[in-house]
């Protein structure tokens, strides 16, 4: 699942990875593609889907990829409306009877932007479709991420406004498996009067069919573009009809509504992490810390952890996945003071929260960063992009071992 990806609006691999330090996380394989990879999941079979990003005439258009448990790539599908629009792929999840759901945004050739749901069989085979109404000019929604379970598709993501408008709310929209739409349910953090704004940025399903949402949300009201955003991240469980069980503040400072809060999920554990206490990960801005805190799924905080921070070692989070022994595999973005650039940053935590090892990304280029991870059986599945500052020029997925 994913993640979620604003940091492309904001500022904008077989690849070189540094050789592994004494109990590092080894990368068993590294493959390429397309202009960002932005999330990941894994098939029944143990194939690998990759959600991104494709250049496509004048503009980008929504990639999936289907890659073997190897790293042979299978299969490539790109959409785009037509030519002058854009789309960008931002999270995929897989059902059980092996569809996979691609998530992204749409843009047309004015104001605002929408977003959509495509289907695909495991061969490739386009199943079903859903695009938000108005998504050309009438619309201004952005989507942050997907899960499925047997009945359901979820994805979470915000409203938004434009030309200086500060205006966000959060929200969950709910869809039978073949995409028909059944409802949506608004994000509610506690203490969060009109003015006070909050952002959905993941989403997960429980066995029993309740909804887990991840965000940010503001303590202060915000009446304007120049407006400080104070904030926390917020936990939030909703039953199955969208109605609001519990929602909990983290006591972590959040200035900023435009970084993610990443969510994963296991049968008896929730964790969400963040760049916490600054505003970027990128030069220039004040740096973040990287922020991981594990919940059971009645909202009880088992544990938390910060890493990096500082002007040299900003780190912030994209994606966070609990696999089948409880251990939580964290992917960051963090600086590199070396090159001034960024890296990709891996981290492991036990199921009590004790780190067991950590990797360092750093390809030849200067810039590297992360998206969405996918925990498994055996290590995890990252995905990330190299380029510059401002711009994406080649999609990364690693598979890690551990």
């Amino acid at each position: 699942m994913r993640r979620s990806l604003l940091v492309l609006m904001a500022v904008g691999l077989v690849a070189l990875v540094a050789a592994p330090a004494a109990g590092a996380i080894p990368v068993h394989w590294t493959a390429e593609g397309g202009r960002a990879f932005t999330d990941v999941a894994r098939g029944p079979d143990g194939s690998l889907y990759v959600a991104g990003i494709d250049r496509s005439s004048i503009t980008a258009a929504a990639s999936l990829r289907k890659y073997s448990a190897s790293g042979r790539l299978r299969w490539t599908r790109t959409w785009v409306p037509f030519p002058q629009a854009s789309a960008n792929g931002l999270g995929v999840a897989v059902g059980s009877d092996g569809t996979v759901y691609l998530l992204g945004v749409v843009r047309g050739t004015c104001e605002g932007q929408g977003w959509f749901v495509r289907a695909y069989k495991p061969g490739g085979d386009l199943r079903w479709k859903y695009v938000t109404p108005g998504w050309q000019c009438s619309l201004a929604e952005f989507p942050t991420d997907i899960a499925v379970s047997r009945s359901r598709v979820v994805v979470s993501g915000f409203s938004h406004g434009c030309c200086g408008d500060q205006f966000h709310d959060g929200w969950i929209t709910v869809f039978s498996t073949n995409l028909v739409r059944r409802f949506r349910a608004n994000t509610e953090p506690p203490a969060t009067p009109l003015g006070w704004f909050d952002t959905a940025w993941g989403v997960g399903i429980s066995s029993g069919g309740a909804f887990f949402v991840s965000g940010w949300a503001a303590t202060a009201s915000i009446p304007r573009e120049a407006s400080p955003t104070p904030g926390t991240p917020f936990l939030e469980k909703l039953d199955p009809h969208g109605h609001k069980i519990w929602s909990h503040r983290a006591s972590s400072s959040m200035p900023t509504m435009y970084l993610p809060v990443a969510l994963g999920m296991s049968a008896n554990r929730v964790v969400i992490a963040a760049g916490v206490g600054g505003k970027d990960v990128a030069w220039g801005f004040a740096p973040t810390t990287g922020w991981v805190a594990s919940y059971t799924l009645q909202g009880r905080l088992r544990w938390q952890n910060r890493f990096g921070g500082g002007k040299n070692e900003a780190a912030a989070p994209t994606g966070a996945g609990i696999d089948g022994d409880g251990r939580v595999w964290l992917l960051s973005t963090r600086r590199d003071a070396g090159d001034r650039g960024t890296d990709g940053l891996l981290r492991l935590y036990g199921a009590t929260g004790k780190l067991h090892a950590k990797r360092r990304i750093d390809p030849s280029d200067r810039y590297v960063r992360t998206g969405g991870i996918a925990a498994i059986n055996t290590g995890a599945a990252a995905t990330g992009w190299i380029g510059t500052q401002y711009q994406y020029k080649g999609g990364r997925l690693w598979r890690l071992v551990g």
